[in-house]
């Protein structure tokens, strides 16, 4: 009986093709074939085992895994491994081509410890892939497989165990199992972003290098003991491996932050040094620069395979650039799947920077949320990318709980070709001017989610070609409208700003540049996704003159061309 182990991830379950008792020591230079052929969809993620008990000082760095995989097209893709604890070290990959596949794992220090062959049929598909920048329209998203992926994301406070509906019935933080919240959240939330501490948890993020004991109470206090940044929290790392399982069989999509920084708000302490510090930690010739790579290769090497973005840094404000850009040139080396890779506070002229992120806290009421949407999406589109931003919420003063604003939100950022991503804090409500300074945050509740459903529902079928194009008529004192189209169908929003509470009604007619030719047009409410209005309509001209149903907060049409 050998060692090895192939360990395969499909849906929600993890299979494991075992090809022998797992604590044996294998023959150190012995070459194995796994006996048995297995089929992996593409997209799926699978690991395949290495074994040693041979007497390590420190696994994360004195033995080295890695596998090469060769393709049905003969490509060759080098995949380094990871230290998965107790003896064991895995080589994580996810093949996205049909076919015959062959791979070459091997686990060294100065010898061989372990090596394993094996083959696999690649056939049908798990999901769409990986989400990248469309190559149709430079400022949307699509999976690998070309289908669009319009986001609506969240992070919330805990990773492991996220807030949920709150507060419990004693008025407390309530939190809930990752399966429930996902079976809640599906369908209306498809990108999760989470952050990585190093030696801190400060801004929730999950401590992979383990933060020590404080000298004493309080989050500002320093540690009681140095922080080891050359070892990782196995138990927390196999916990947020589960996570993404599920996360990535309900259609997930991630964005990991590899270092919780939030060096514009002071100089926070962790594993590599200052936020402030630049040359001992965010320096290029920093000494402990071999660490920090080792870090990332680590990340890339166990999560490559669950994330689809790398954000560098969360609320960075003091990192150089030639130190940013050769953290992304580490990640690029080691990432096998080229994933996207960026940062935040935006760097929008970096070159090695491939999206802009930012983020967004707002004092305003709904009724001028979607105005200062619109302008900050021309801002930061004007250099040319793909806009997320990666968090958004409500500023102290106003409450968290404000589902109206969401929805107009993320109905504004869409049709501005620019994506949202609320900062969740959902497991109690915040009253407003409850919070004097500081931020409110996002509650992301029943009602939320179904209209991010509505929205989600609206776009599904939308082509990635569609540009913003005119709209609107001779009277501006009321309402704000945009429009998309690509000539076959036109999307329409219209949102009612003047007056929450009162009917808006007008018989003047309305243009949209549609182009000459005969349309159908289907208007629905964004707050439940009910039809509201379906009328035919055609012009001889560029423009389609149309009438606005009466509507109190928001509108939405589609307009499909049904004859020249």
């Amino acid at each position: 009986m050998d060692g090895s182990i192939v360990h395969i991830v499909a849906a929600a379950m993890v299979l494991a093709l075992v090809c022998g008792c797992v604590h044996q020591q294998p023959a150190p230079a012995r070459a194995r074939t796994s006996p048995a052929e297995a089929v992996i969809p593409r997209y799926d993620v699978m690991d395949v085992s290495l074994f040693s008990r041979a007497s390590l000082g420190n696994p994360f760095w004195d033995a080295s895994a890695k596998a090469s995989f060769s393709s049905p097209s003969g490509k060759n893709i080098e995949v380094e491994g990871f230290y998965y604890g107790d003896g064991e070290w895995r080589v994580r990959f996810v093949p996205r081509e049909e076919g015959q596949w062959t791979y070459r794992a091997t686990l060294m220090t100065g010898k061989m410890l372990d090596e394993k062959r094996g083959q696999f049929i690649c056939r049908g598909s798990a999901g769409h892939g990986f989400i990248r920048v469309s190559k149709v329209n430079p400022y949307r998203w699509e999976y690998e497989d070309g289908t669009p992926f319009y986001p609506i994301g969240i992070q919330t406070c805990s990773f492991l165990k996220p807030d949920f509906d709150g507060p419990d019935e004693a008025g407390k933080w309530r939190s809930t199992t990752t399966e429930n919240w996902l079976s809640e959240f599906t369908g209306a939330v498809n990108l999760v972003r989470t952050q990585f501490g190093q030696g801190t948890t400060d801004g929730c993020a999950v401590p992979l290098i383990p933060a020590p004991p404080r000298a004493q109470a309080g989050a500002a206090s320093k540690p009681a003991e140095p922080i080891a940044p050359d070892r990782y929290d196995l138990d927390l790392a196999r916990k947020v491996d589960e996570k993404y399982r599920l996360h990535r069989a309900a259609g997930i999509s991630q964005i990991l932050i590899c270092f919780q920084d939030m060096s514009l708000f002071g100089e926070p302490m962790h594993a590599f040094g200052g936020g402030h510090d630049l040359k001992q930690n965010k320096s290029v010739t920093a000494a402990n620069m071999p660490l920090q790579e080792k870090y990332l290769r680590y990340l890339v090497a166990r999560y490559g395979a669950f994330v689809d973005v790398w954000e560098l840094y969360n609320e960075d404000t003091w990192s150089p650039d030639d130190y940013l850009a050769h953290l992304a040139s580490v990640i690029r080396k080691a990432d096998p799947y080229g994933h996207v890779v960026t940062t935040n506070l935006a760097r929008p002229k970096a070159a090695w920077n491939d999206i802009i992120t930012w983020h967004e806290y707002m004092g305003m009421p709904a009724e001028q949320v979607d105005a200062h949407l619109a302008g900050q999406a021309a801002l930061w589109k004007s250099y040319g990318k793909l806009v997320q931003n990666t968090e958004f919420g409500n500023q102290g003063g106003l409450s968290n709980v404000d589902p109206v604003k969401w929805r107009i939100a993320v109905w504004t950022s869409y049709m501005n070709e620019c994506h949202l991503l609320f900062w969740g804090m959902s497991g109690r409500k915040v009253e407003a001017g409850a919070i004097k300074s500081g931020n409110a945050n996002a509650y992301i509740g029943p009602d939320s989610r179904q209209h991010f459903r509505v929205l989600n529902n609206f776009t599904k079928d939308m082509p990635l070609d569609m540009r913003p194009v005119f709209s609107g008529f001779t009277r501006h004192n009321a309402i704000r409208h945009w429009a998309l189209s690509n000539g076959k169908v036109t999307a329409l929003y219209i949102h009612h700003f003047a007056d929450h509470e009162k009917e808006y009604a007008s018989d003047l007619p309305f243009w949209v540049d549609t182009g000459p030719g005969a349309f159908r047009i289907r208007w629905i409410s964004p707050e439940n996704g009910e039809e509201v209005a379906a009328v035919e309509a055609s012009t001889p001209s560029q423009y389609l003159e149309i009438r606005i149903p009466t509507l109190k907060v928001d509108l939405a049409a589609r307009i499909d061309r049904i004859g020249p």
